[in-house]
């Protein structure tokens, strides 16, 4: 390493371990290092926190996610969405999905298991279902949290097609939706129910993308939202911390188990070191 502040394109790594391990060597060297879940940045996920930290909606259930977009039809084995040990739909995108258990169940102690099935094409997991649970009895005071039971993230992820992509938080008093692309995330509709007819009252949020000088001449739409990444981690430096607080190094750890875990579940078989 040398000495000099870095963020690592998602996923930081392929397995647990190598994760772990960069994030030690950063510890031990006192530099700045973050997986680029730039995400975490943009302002409509912190209003999302916020909402949730203020028990908007209630208690949260559940989280569930989608993402899927069309893989390339014509198979080329050196495509880097078919590489065997860093291919497939999982490691791709599913940790866009995986990071919002933590901002559903900010307070949980643990992932206490995940469960997943799919299938799998030209050697990686091509569509996947998956369910991670959180372990709320330890951290939840509230007589009615402990009486709804552990938290429930759930995801669907497909490289056989472009999906919504919407994410829904549901709670005991309403819920809250993050509107699609929710990985470039700019609308938020909170609704709250006022009777047993499932009515609600709605409140929207919008917070629309940075101008963009390049009239979105991108390779992938919304990108320039990475402005929100290089301003809070080009603040977190100047700040002279080593972690970025939108996505801290334990939120990287806790993402690639999940991850870990699914690709493992639906390949049979664990084609990464982790």
């Amino acid at each position: 390493m040398a000495g000099k502040p870095a963020i690592v394109e998602k996923p930081m790594s392929l397995c647990y371990n190598d994760t772990l391990e960069l994030i030690q060597l950063a510890k031990q060297q006192n530099v700045f290092l973050m997986e680029g879940m730039w995400t975490r940045c943009f302002p409509a996920m912190h209003k999302l926190r916020q909402l949730i930290s203020t028990n908007e909606i209630g208690d949260l259930i559940y989280c569930q996610g989608d993402f899927g977009w069309k893989f390339p039809t014509n198979y080329d084995s050196n495509d880097r969405i078919w590489l065997p040990n860093s291919g497939g739909i999982t490691l791709d995108v599913g940790m866009y999905i995986a990071q919002l258990g933590q901002i559903a169940f900010p307070n949980s102690s643990s992932v206490k298991n995940v469960h997943a099935t799919g299938n799998v094409k030209n050697g990686v997991d091509f569509t996947v279902s998956a369910t991670v649970t959180y372990d709320r009895s330890s951290s939840d005071d509230g007589e009615e949290s402990s009486s709804i039971g552990d938290g429930l993230l759930q995801m669907m992820l497909t490289g056989a097609a472009n999906t919504e992509e919407r994410c829904i938080f549901q709670g005991t008093r309403g819920r809250i939706i993050l509107e699609g692309p929710f990985h470039v995330p700019q609308r938020i509709r909170v609704q709250y129910d006022t009777g047993r007819d499932t009515s609600s009252k709605e409140e929207v949020f919008d917070f629309p993308l940075p101008h963009d000088p390049y009239d979105g001449q991108w390779n992938n739409p919304g990108s320039i939202g990475f402005v929100h990444e290089i301003n809070e981690v080009s603040n977190a430096v100047r700040d002279g911390k080593l972690q970025c607080d939108s996505y801290t190094w334990d939120d990287s750890l806790e993402v690639a188990k999940i991850v870990d875990e699914i690709v493992y579940q639906v390949r049979g078989e664990r084609d990464v070191d982790s």
